[in-house]
């Protein structure tokens, strides 16, 4: 069998296995929901019920992103490779004829595909509605991109850990704690840090922080895409935006670099 099948093989069933547990349609179901609210409420910009402005209702669907997906990727991830372990299958796997990092990237690969399914069932009610009420394909198409790919980020993190660690007990309480680091206490913490200097901070340094955090480079990467001026400019971050490529930059690095260490470490198991 070729790589590339051996490959495809494992991760078809990896999502199978989620497809068959209902992790999609309920996930996807509840987000749809989310979702629904917020295109027909116009959540914290509009004041009354209807399809809200695209801008608005586009930067609020960013921030329930920002929530939900990086836990959806933890959880979905966390013990891709731990759970063999206890399971006491990944020695039978590591024994058969193929690199043990296509093992990896297989689930890892089957994990993406599931995730991007759910936010495809997630997401195209509110698009269509918002489509249908005169607004624009591109964005919701860039919307679809972005969250993937943020929740490709956390997949990435997730089987890095799962493969340093292998212990399901410690590894469910790391993904709460990097789910609370990065969404929750990272904005509190540059926000401490503000309040505390009185703003004389610089840009640089801000900058700097923010690439420390997959999370917060998807939101600048979203209103960068997706948020006209008038809306950056409300929103406070007319000219703070780092530039385009160095945002794409950085989030193709939180993408790789942890599936890297990954691959590494499986590879490197019993030896």
């Amino acid at each position: 069998m070729s790589t590339l099948t051996i490959l495809l093989a494992i991760a078809r069933k990896e999502f199978i296995d989620h497809l068959r547990n209902g992790w999609i349609i309920a996930v996807g179901l509840a987000f749809a929901i989310f979702s629904l609210l917020i295109t027909f409420v116009g959540f914290g910009f509009t004041g009354s019920v209807g399809i809200g402005q695209e801008q608005s209702t586009l930067f609020s669907l960013i921030n329930l992103v920002i929530y939900l997906v990086p836990l959806l990727g933890l959880l979905l991830s966390y013990d891709g490779i731990a759970g063999e372990h206890e399971r006491g299958t990944l020695d039978l796997l590591r024994s058969y004829p193929f690199n043990t990092t296509l093992l990896l990237y297989g689930k890892w690969l089957g994990l993406f595909l599931v995730l991007t399914a759910t936010l495809i069932v997630g997401l195209t009610a509110p698009a269509a509605i918002s489509i249908y009420s005169g607004h624009t394909l591109q964005a919701w198409t860039l919307l679809l991109i972005t969250s993937v790919w943020i929740g490709a980020i956390f997949i990435s993190i997730a089987i890095m850990f799962s493969v340093l660690i292998l212990d399901r007990g410690k590894l469910i309480a790391i993904a709460i704690g990097i789910w609370l680091l990065f969404v929750v206490l990272f904005d509190l913490g540059v926000i401490g840090i503000l309040v505390a200097t009185e703003g004389d901070v610089p840009m640089g340094l801000v900058n700097l922080l923010f690439y420390l955090n997959p999370a917060a480079l998807y939101r600048l990467l979203s209103i960068d895409l997706m948020m006209d001026d008038a809306m950056i400019t409300q929103l406070g971050l007319m000219g703070q935006i780092p530039p385009t490529p160095a945002l794409f930059a950085a989030i193709t690095a939180w993408t790789i670099i942890p599936a890297a260490i990954a691959g590494w470490r499986i590879s490197t198991l019993g030896k």
